[in-house]
């Protein structure tokens, strides 16, 4: 009895150091695996660029091509675009006509205001003008108009 007890002692020490052995194997190899990540190699550099050289041909004809030139919009410059019809409402407009009681409709076209009374009479203001543009501010205040935009500018393409 005492020499199987031994036995399985001396079996028992064996596979415990056995499974020792693999287990700290199996636990070097996945933390050897997780830490070499495979990264992917960087790009390669651009290629430097070459010079242009160019050869002197004699005796050849070179077609040559001239840029071709896409126009999104014709825009006649002789004659100017109307502007927009403006009208404003809110709390501008609301203080306006609480100032002009008789006044029932203001409106903006570029620089000319059109005020339209409640007896039906239009009035028409070119703010350009610094006589019309005085005598509009002394009868009816300032405008809840704001100004017109300055003009778009158009560059010739030749």
């Amino acid at each position: 009895m005492e020499k199987s007890q031994q036995g399985i002692y001396l079996k028992n020490c064996i596979m415990k150091k056995t499974l020792a052995v693999a287990a700290s194997l199996i636990l070097g190899v996945v933390s050897a695996n997780s830490q070499s990540e495979k990264k992917e190699p960087p790009p390669p550099p651009p290629k430097p660029k070459e010079e242009v050289k160019y050869k002197i041909v004699k005796d050849e004809k070179i077609k040559t091509t001239s840029p071709i030139i896409i126009i999104d919009e014709k825009v006649n410059v002789s004659k100017p675009l109307e502007p927009p019809v403006i009208t404003v409402k809110g709390k501008g407009a609301d203080d306006f006509y609480k100032r002009n009681p008789t006044v029932s409709g203001i409106s903006r076209q570029g620089s000319i205001i059109t005020i339209k009374n409640k007896d039906g009479t239009i009035e028409k203001y070119d703010m350009n003008k610094k006589e019309e543009d005085k005598s509009f501010t002394e009868k009816y205040g300032v405008s809840p108009i704001p100004p017109p935009p300055p003009p778009p500018i158009f560059k010739r393409v030749s």
